[in-house]
C-alpha cells in the first residue's frame, strides 16, 4: 500500500487475468479444433490455436506468480485479434460478432477506465466497418445493424464502468475507515500489516536491476506523556496532528503510519542505509527546531528514531523486534537521535 493504486483492485485484476487466460485459452483451442476438423477453416483455426496456446502460457505464468504487465496487454490484444479475424473471414451468420460485446467490459476491468475506453473506441472502428460491409443491403439493414451494435457495444462498457466506479468509491471509503487513523489522518497499524503482506507477495523480476530493500523508520515522541500531563490530552492530540503534518511534508502520505499512541513509521523505498539515515536525521532536526504553540506558550518536542531494513519474507512481528531494538537503542543513548544498527556496526569496523 505504498503507492496510490488500490492493492485490492490490483489483486482483483491479477486474479481476473489469471482465470480469463485459462478460460479463453480453452475456448480458443476448442474453436481451433472446431474450425480445423469440422468447418475446414484452417486460417481461422491457426489464429485461434496460436492465441489459445499463448493465453494458456499467460495462465501458467500468472499461476506461478510471475505475471508481467505485457502479459495483460497481450491477452487483450489476442482476444481482440482472434474475434476480429473470425468475424472478418467467417460468415456473419456464424455469430462471431457477439463476442465483440464481451470485450468492452474486459477492457474496463483489466486496463482501467481510461485505457479501457480508449481500446473500446479503437476496436469499434474496424468492427463497425466489418458489420456494415457484411450486412444485407435491403431495408437499411447495414445502418440498423450498426446502430444496434454500437448501442449494445458501448452500453456494455458503460455498465462495467459504473459498476467498477461504484466499487472503487465504496472500497476507498471502507479503506479510509479501516486503514486510516481517525485523529491524524496517517495510515494505521492494519494498513502497515497489509503493506507487509503485499510486499512479501510481490514476485522478484529477474530482469530488473536489484533495488534497495525498503528501510522503515520508527519515530517515537520523547516524553510525550509529560505533554499530556502538563497541557492536557487535547493539546497532546494537537501535537500528534502537527507532527503528522510535518511527516507528510517530508514523506509521501502513503508512506506514513501511526502505529501507537506517539509512535509513527515511515516506509522508504529504494533508499540506501546512509540515505535513510540522512532522511531520518533531517526529520529529527526539523521537529527539534519546530515550535508547537499552546496559549502563546512554546512547546518543544523531540523524537527518537530507529531504522530497520525490511527483508523479503520478514513477518510483521519479526520486523518490529528489530525496529524496536533500534528505537530503544536511540532512547537509551539519550533520546533525540537516530539509530541504525547496521551503520553503527560499519562505523565500528
Amino acid at each position: 500500500m505504498t503507492n496510490t493504486k488500490n492493492p485490492h483492485l490490483i489483486e482483483t485484476r491479477v486474479t481476473l487475468h489469471k482465470w480469463l487466460s485459462l478460460s479463453t485459452g480453452i475456448v480458443l483451442l476448442f474453436f481451433c479444433f472446431l474450425n480445423f476438423v469440422l468447418l475446414y477453416q484452417n486460417a481461422i483455426a491457426l489464429v485461434d490455436g496460436v492465441f489459445g496456446v499463448l493465453n494458456l502460457y499467460f495462465f501458467y505464468k500468472a499461476n506461478q506468480g510471475r505475471m508481467k504487465r505485457w502479459h495483460n496487454n497481450m491477452l487483450i490484444l489476442s482476444l481482440a485479434s482472434a474475434v476480429l479475424y473470425a468475424f472478418y473471414f467467417a460468415d456473419i451468420r456464424a455469430g462471431a460478432v457477439y463476442w465483440l460485446l464481451v470485450l468492452p467490459p474486459l477492457f474496463c476491468l483489466l486496463l482501467g477506465a481510461k485505457r479501457g475506453l480508449f481500446c473500446t473506441i479503437l476496436l469499434s472502428f474496424p468492427a463497425i466497418w466489418m458489420l456494415f460491409s457484411k450486412s444485407d443491403t435491403q431495408e437499411f439493414i447495414p445502418y440498423r445493424s450498426v446502430l444496434n451494435f454500437v448501442l449494445a457495444y458501448f452500453l456494455a462498457y458503460m455498465v462495467c464502468y459504473f459498476y467498477e466506479n461504484q466499487y472503487t468509491t465504496r472500497d476507498k471509503a471502507l479503506q479510509k475507515m479501516a486503514f486510516q487513523d481517525p485523529l491524524t489522518g496517517a495510515k494505521n497499524r492494519h494498513a502497515l500489516e497489509l503493506f507487509f503482506e503485499y510486499f512479501n507477495k510481490q514476485a522478484i523480476d529477474p530482469f530488473k536491476e536489484k533495488a534497495q530493500e525498503p528501510h522503515l523508520l520508527i519515530i517515537d515522541i520523547d516524553f510525550f506523556k509529560s505533554v499530556n500531563d502538563e497541557f492536557g490530552h487535547d493539546v497532546g492530540d494537537s501535537v500528534l496532528v502537527e507532527i503528522t503534518e510535518l511527516l507528510h511534508y517530508y514523506a509521501d502520505k502513503q508512506q506514513v503510519y501511526r502505529i501507537g499512541g506517539e509512535e509513527f513509521l515511515i516506509v522508504l523505498q529504494d533508499y540506501s542505509s546512509s540515505e535513510a539515515f540522512s532522511f531520518a536525521e533531517r526529520i529529527r532536526r526539523n521537529i527539534e527546531n519546530s515550535v508547537f504553540l499552546y496559549h502563546e506558550q512554546d512547546i518543544k518536542i523531540t523524537v527518537s528514531i530507529g531504522i530497520a531494513q525490511l527483508k523479503k519474507g520478514q513477518t510483521f512481528k519479526e520486523f518490529f523486534k528489530v525496529a524496536d531494538k533500534n528505537l530503544y537503542s536511540a532512547k537509551n543513548k539519550g533520546r533525540n537521535l537516530v539509530h541504525h544498527e547496521m551503520l553503527t556496526i560499519a562505523e565500528q569496523l
